[in-house]
């Protein structure tokens, strides 16, 4: 039986709302021009983006422009936010390394690159702290458009660099 979605959260957390921390965006070294899944509520001033929509706005029914940095909610509709992604065709996502679940296989193997992150990435919580030991699951960074893949592939001592199509 193939996931599609994630279930290993700790009901036990004060909060579902899990931010990038800052150092994935430091080595990335990029601008992107839209976050379509900006924090509402805490919002970390260390995303560099030109453009935002949250949760209010509701990201996945505007249109995308540009690169496109997606760290999309986890759950049954993160493979409704990788499609989108996958069809607007430049950006980079961060989900989590689940490539048993159909929207790895349905969406991610058709993108330009992957990095498969070493370790479990410790995330900033709603509250702003980092803690912990990090997430449930090792995590990738998911390219489209040829500069991101590149940009990963410069990245590999970060992880496993996959070149799904070719061209770096």
């Amino acid at each position: 039986m193939v996931q599609t979605g994630f279930t290993h959260d700790n009901v036990n957390n004060k909060t579902v709302e899990w931010y990038t921390p800052k150092w994935v965006f430091d080595s990335l070294g990029l601008i992107f021009d839209l976050d379509p899944c900006y924090p509402e509520l805490y919002a970390p001033s260390w995303i560099p983006v030109r453009k935002t929509y949250n949760k209010t706005d509701d990201g996945l029914s505007k249109e995308w422009v540009g690169n496109v940095w997606l760290n999309p909610p986890y759950g049954p509709h993160t493979k409704t936010w990788l499609k989108k992604l996958y069809n607007h065709g430049q950006g980079i996502a961060l989900v989590f390394a689940r490539t048993d679940c159909r929207w790895f296989q349905d969406i991610c193997i058709h993108a330009d690159g992957i990095l498969f992150l070493r370790g479990r990435i410790k995330f900033v919580d709603g509250y702003g702290k980092t803690g912990g030991s990090g997430a449930g699951s090792g995590s990738m960074l998911v390219a489209w458009g040829r500069d991101n893949a590149q940009r990963l592939y410069a990245l590999k001592d970060l992880g496993f660099f996959v070149n799904t199509r070719g061209q770096i």
